[in-house]
Parts: structure tokens; C-alpha cells; sequence
């Protein structure tokens, strides 16, 4: 009686064994692969499209603001405020696009994280863009009372990077909801064996 129990002992642990090792190769060692949807290949092009067209009116303001009309301030955000934002938020536009692209064709968790990390630093410097571009809009005056097309130009130029800035807010922020999402459902690569292959049924004496 004394050797059935110790045999059923051995068993029990054997049992046990091969459980653990089926959860550490189910959880840990199995590789995982990730679903990213295909829009956001869309979404990063139009990132890296909204980051060039960022560029551009960056050198007209400084072309407009300093060159042309000598202006230090856009309404009560000083011109050097403005272009400085513009300057050191495109790389992060651009950024943010590509990751997100690569992130898509070939989506593997670190290149999600590192896509993710991108779009909340651009989500950040479009929100205090979106803040400075606003005051900018709606407190932009003339120097004159006379019609200057200048100040109609510069009106436009700080409408179309607000409106551009908040693009890239959208875009960001749909973005990073997908990141997550991806993130949360990875799927098995392989197919994981059955518990049923993996542990030890124990059977009692007849």
C-alpha cells in the first residue's frame, strides 16, 4: 500500500511538471504575431504628407513674418514661438507616419511600441500646437489700418497649420487607438499543443 501511494506521488509530480512546462511554452516561449489594420498604412501617409505640407509653410511664415514684413509677433504669440514650434514638431510628424508604416507591413511588438511612443509625442506637440496656433489665428492684426496683402497671407498661413495640426491630431490619435488594440489581441503563430497531450492522467488501482 505504501509504494501505491508513492507511485501515486510521483505521478501527481510528473503531472505537475509537464503542466507548468505546457504554460511556459504556450505563454512564454510560443511566438506571437500581431494584426495591425491596413487603414493604418493610409493613416501614416497621410502623416508623413500632412509633415511635408509642414515644412512648407514653416518657410513661408519665416520667409513672410522676418524677411518680408520684419513682424516679432503673430497677434500675442511672438513669430520666434511660432516658427520654433513649427520647426521642432515636424520630425515628429514625419516620424510617426514612417514608424507606423513599417509598423504595419511588418508588425512585431517593438515596432508597435515604438510606433506608439511616436504618435503620443506627436499628440503632444500637436495639442500645444493647436493651443499657440490658436491664440496666434485669433489675435493676428495688421500694423496698419490700410489693406496689406502681407497680413492676408500670414491670416491664411496660421489657418492652414492650425487646420493642418489638428489633422495630425486625428490621424495620431486613431492611430494609437490601433497601436492598443493590436497590442492587446497578439495571435499564436503556431499552433499550441492540447492539455491533454501534455499532461499525465493518473489512474487509480483496479
Amino acid at each position: 500500500m505504501c509504494h501505491i501511494l508513492c507511485l501515486k506521488s510521483i505521478v501527481k509530480r510528473i503531472g505537475a511538471i509537464h503542466s507548468l512546462q505546457f504554460l511556459y511554452h504556450t505563454l512564454i516561449k510560443m511566438p506571437r504575431s500581431y494584426t495591425l489594420k491596413l487603414e493604418t498604412r493610409a493613416l501614416g501617409a497621410v502623416q508623413i504628407m500632412n509633415g511635408l505640407i509642414y515644412s512648407a509653410l514653416g518657410f513661408l511664415c519665416f520667409a513672410l513674418f522676418l524677411e518680408e514684413e520684419e513682424r516679432k509677433h503673430t497677434g500675442y504669440i511672438p513669430v520666434v514661438v511660432t516658427l520654433t514650434y513649427i520647426f521642432w514638431s515636424l520630425p515628429f510628424f514625419i516620424s510617426s507616419g514612417s514608424t507606423i508604416i513599417g509598423a504595419q507591413k511588418r508588425p512585431t511588438k517593438y515596432k508597435l511600441i515604438y510606433s506608439l511612443v511616436m504618435n503620443i509625442l506627436s499628440v503632444c506637440f500637436s495639442i500645444v500646437g493647436t493651443i499657440i496656433l490658436s491664440i496666434a489665428c485669433f489675435t493676428y492684426h495688421a500694423d496698419t489700418n490700410e489693406y496689406v496683402w502681407t497680413h492676408m497671407a500670414g491670416s491664411m498661413l496660421l489657418q492652414y497649420l492650425l487646420f493642418s495640426t489638428i489633422t495630425e491630431v486625428i490621424c495620431a490619435c486613431i492611430t494609437i487607438r490601433w497601436i492598443v488594440v493590436a497590442l492587446s489581441h497578439p495571435e499564436y503563430s503556431e499552433k499550441s499543443p492540447s492539455l491533454s497531450e501534455s499532461s499525465v492522467s493518473i489512474k487509480g488501482p483496479a
